[in-house]
């Protein structure tokens, strides 16, 4: 006798087909969609096809098309746009408001409506397909916010450098999340005070420049630790939450002797470091204090502008302690580096007769791993940009959008995939590169249902096993 599907065993079919290991992209792109002026990335944003402008402005707008057209080829399920320009509902702006669950800027709205939805590419190298992200989620930004301090005491309170992050006018330099599953979440730090972290290097700085001689005791007390923000962007997938971890640390440069940036740069990724541990003493904007659960499951995701062997960052022996800022995420038991992340580009661009230095030669890292085509006189090209995923994801897969220059004496005008990434001023669309100096990075984990939901579905197909039995 045949029987009808119940509603609970339609349930449960469902169900079954939910509770499988889903495999899904994480990726972070440094896209250098900030612009020189206020109002410049979302008029660019809003002209797809450049009708009417100059050439430096068609010229943003191609390389807007050519970030579009990496994200395309990548095809990351959860993204993270570091160097967006924030705005708030289409007006340039930064303040100290945390913005709500759902909040997109019109810039992200933008972006993603002309040209992530809308096919790029050319008959060289392939036509891509457009991309859509059903969430987004846009944080405010310290970038540009004036502190009301001279921060870099040159006896002026004024410009980027006395912004709570650096940045020429308010929002410069903020980031975007664009995401396949749902956001149910968000923290955000952005008010979250240096001083308040325990052991900071800067009110316990171990060098001999000390940074409580650089600030007054009331920059002190003021100093925001996040240079743009730290936001925990909480993503659902297959029932369960991910926690997108989502910063981009200041440049542990352009500062003096007291190295002010790279002891920042240090904190704020030791920030993270700390809250996947679930440091108490963390509070959010939101009024929250604390870090993760024990056993939660995060990605960490951002440039961090940190290369654990090469450049700037702050590491080395200090007082009988060894630093090293990027080392206490890749260090950390807690995070997972079974894979890292490699491309072709990074050899190619170590020797490549564009350089206009020998940086890369004296570099003990594998270029390979780089994700920053930087100058080649200082620092040289770096591995910044990263994705990492705890200890309880694996990882399936993981690359860096940076392919090999095919033919080193053609300009990059010959419309293969290399054209996209470029060298040094060739193509010069927009602060030298055809899309950005930093490339797109990525990294695949599984994501599998926690032991209950099986043990549910276990015991609700073993119901529907006894009733079928009772019935015959």
């Amino acid at each position: 006798m045949k029987h009808a599907l119940t509603p609970i065993a339609l349930a449960l079919l469902v169900m079954a087909g939910a509770a499988q290991a889903e495999t899904v992209r994480f990726a972070t792109f440094n896209a250098s969609l900030n612009r020189d002026a206020a109002g410049q990335l979302l008029s660019d944003l809003a002209n797809p096809g450049a009708t009417g402008v100059t050439t430096a402005v068609a010229n943003r707008i191609q390389q807007a098309r050519n970030v579009a057209e990496i994200a395309q080829r990548v095809q990351a399920d959860v993204l993270l746009v570091n160097e967006f320009d924030f705005d708030l509902n289409g007006t340039p702006t930064a303040s100290s408001v945390p913005m709500g669950l759902g909040y997109s800027s019109e810039g992200a709205r933008l972006f993603q409506q002309n040209f992530l939805s809308v096919g790029q590419g050319n008959a060289v190298r392939g036509l891509t397909s457009g991309i859509d992200y059903a969430f987004r989620y846009t944080p405010n930004t310290n970038t540009g916010l004036a502190s009301g301090f001279d921060l870099n005491n040159n006896g002026a309170v004024a410009g980027g450098d006395d912004a709570f992050g650096f940045g020429n006018f308010g929002g410069q330099f903020g980031f975007t999340i664009y995401s396949k599953y749902e956001i149910v979440s968000v923290r955000s730090f952005q008010t979250f005070l240096w001083k308040d972290m325990p052991g900071n290097l800067l009110t316990s700085d171990p060098t001999a420049n000390k940074l409580t001689d650089f600030y007054s005791p009331a920059e002190v007390d003021a100093l925001r630790l996040s240079s743009k923000n730290h936001v925990d962007v909480t993503v659902r997938i297959n029932g369960q939450d991910v926690h997108f971890l989502t910063a981009h640390p200041t440049p542990p440069t352009f500062d003096g002797a007291e190295d002010r940036n790279g002891k920042r740069n240090h904190d704020e990724i030791r920030f993270w470091a700390d809250y996947i541990a679930g440091a108490g003493y963390i509070y959010d904007d939101q009024g929250n204090t604390g870090g993760l659960a024990a056993g939660a499951k995060f990605v960490i995701a951002g440039d961090y502008n940190a290369d654990p062997l090469d450049g700037d960052s702050f590491k080395g022996t200090v007082a009988g302690t060894q630093y090293n800022a990027i080392g206490q995420l890749l260090d950390n038991p807690l995070v997972n580096t079974s894979v890292t992340p490699s491309a072709p580009g990074g050899v190619d661009a170590a020797t490549h007769p564009s350089n206009n230095g020998s940086a890369n030669q004296s570099h003990i890292g594998d270029p390979a791993q780089d994700t920053a085509d930087f100058s080649d006189s200082a620092p040289g090209n770096l591995r910044v940009d990263y994705v990492l995923p705890s200890a309880n994801l694996q990882i399936e897969g993981a690359g860096i959008f940076w392919p090999a220059d095919p033919d080193r004496s053609a300009p990059n005008t010959t419309g293969d995939e290399y054209d996209l990434v470029g060298n040094f001023r060739d193509q010069n669309l927009y602060a030298n590169y055809p899309s950005s100096d930093h490339k797109a990075v990525w990294v695949d984990v599984t994501v599998v249902p926690e032991p209950e939901t099986y043990a549910m579905l276990l015991a609700g197909l073993g119901l529907i096993a006894g009733v079928a039995r009772r019935r015959k």
